[in-house]
This record gives C-alpha cells, structure tokens and sequence, in this order.
C-alpha cells in the first residue's frame, strides 16, 4: 500500500536580536528574549523531525526572511529544508506555503508554529492521520489563535480577511470553515510561549516532567529555563 505523501512545515522568524520574542521585554532582555526564540525554535525542529519519523512526512522550515542561522539551530535541522514565507500577511504567508506544497505532491499537510514545542508527538501524528478524512484539522492555543493547522487541500478561504495577531483567530477560522461546509478535526489545545507568564508556566511544566522521569522534554528550553531559575529570572 502506497504512503500518502505528507508535509509537516514549521513557521518561524528568522533568530535576529530586537526583532524576535518582543512581547516579553522589558521583562527580559533583548538577548534572552533571542536566546529563547532559538529554544524554542530548536525544540521545535526537534518536535517536527521525530513526528515526520513517526508519520513518514517530509519536514520544512519557513523562515520569516533569508539569513543565516546560528549552530545552535542548524545542529537541529536534520533533513528539513529551509524556505523563506513568501507575502505582506500571515494569511498570504501560509496560503503560499500549502500552495507551494499542494504543488509539490503532498496530499496532507500540516504547519506550526515555533512557539508550542511542549506539544507530544502523538498529536501531530494524530493530526496528520485526520487528514484526509477531514477538510482540515486545527489545534487551538490558548491566547485564541492556533498552533496547528492542517489541509487535506487548498482552502483560500481560511487565509483572508481573518484577524491576524488578535484572540479572535481560531474563532473566525472555525467560523469561516463551518460556513464553506468544511469538516474538521480538533486537536487538543495548549499554550503558545510568548509572553513573560508563559515562560514560567513552561518552566513549570518542565520542571514537572523532569521530576517526573519524562522523557519528552524539549531540551534546549529546558536547559536554558533551568539556568534562568537559578539566576532567579522566573521568580
């Protein structure tokens, strides 16, 4: 039985000082606010490599820009492949990526964001097998935007007039998908790392598996966060 092609693609901005992660300033500063970003966005490829291992779907990362990327990013890439988000909007930016991938031969896709690396495995995979059964499948994050979103084919629909950046983003998605009879999967929600609250309920959340045994904790966050709380950041 032959697999059907699948694409799991990572939506990020390129790790550049000032310009990432500036919601949590002047908490923290503009270096830690970057040292996160590349956290998260490591854990991030290391969360899309070992769905793709599980569900045998090609892995892509968009960047926000062309540049170079630190080792600390590259070391995580494995066989992804770095694009750059082509478009004024967000909804342009994704709209382009499925389309590209639709293009390509991918009969499922699934896109991230690097903001949500806490996500098990087991949901990404889980999101992938909805399709094609369903039209799409979403994760919704707390904040009222989503974390996953994922296609069976193009849906335009879903990219415009959406208000990019508010709470009302999953919403309005939901809303717009029900009125083109759209079916779709839900998966579970969870928390986009952000804001300064955020990082410490990460940290939290990690310190927990840790003492638990897990071991599924995205590392490089992790590691940092740890070092954090010895410096008394997360206080």
């Amino acid at each position: 039985m032959a697999t059907i092609p699948s694409a799991l693609l990572l939506f990020s901005r390129l790790p550049v000082l000032g310009s990432v992660k500036t919601r949590l300033m002047p908490r923290f500063s503009e270096a830690e606010a970057l040292a996160l970003h590349q956290a998260l966005l490591a854990d991030s490829l290391d969360l899309l490599r070992h769905a793709a291992d599980a569900a045998n779907a090609s892995t892509w990362l968009y960047l926000s820009e062309a540049g170079p990327l630190k080792s600390v990013i590259t070391s995580h890439l494995g066989a992804c492949r770095i694009l750059v988000q082509q478009g004024a909007s967000l909804g342009e930016r994704l709209h382009q990526a499925f389309q590209e991938r639709f293009e390509a031969g991918a009969k499922r896709v699934v896109v991230l964001g690097s903001d949500s690396p806490q996500v098990p495995t087991s949901v990404i995979v889980r999101a992938l097998e909805s399709l094609p059964k369903n039209d799409l499948v979403l994760g919704p994050a707390r904040d009222g935007g989503y974390y996953l979103l994922g296609l069976s084919r193009l849906q335009s629909s879903l990219f415009t007039g959406i208000p990019w950046g508010t709470s009302q983003v999953y919403r309005e998605t939901v809303r717009r998908a029900r009125s083109e009879g759209l079916s779709i999967a839900s998966m579970p929600a969870f928390y986009d790392v952000d804001v300064p609250d955020s990082v410490v309920i990460l940290w939290d959340e990690l310190s927990r598996r840790h003492g638990e045994g897990s071991s599924a904790i995205p590392a490089s966050c992790f590691t940092l966060l740890q070092e954090w709380a010895r410096q008394g950041k997360l206080d």
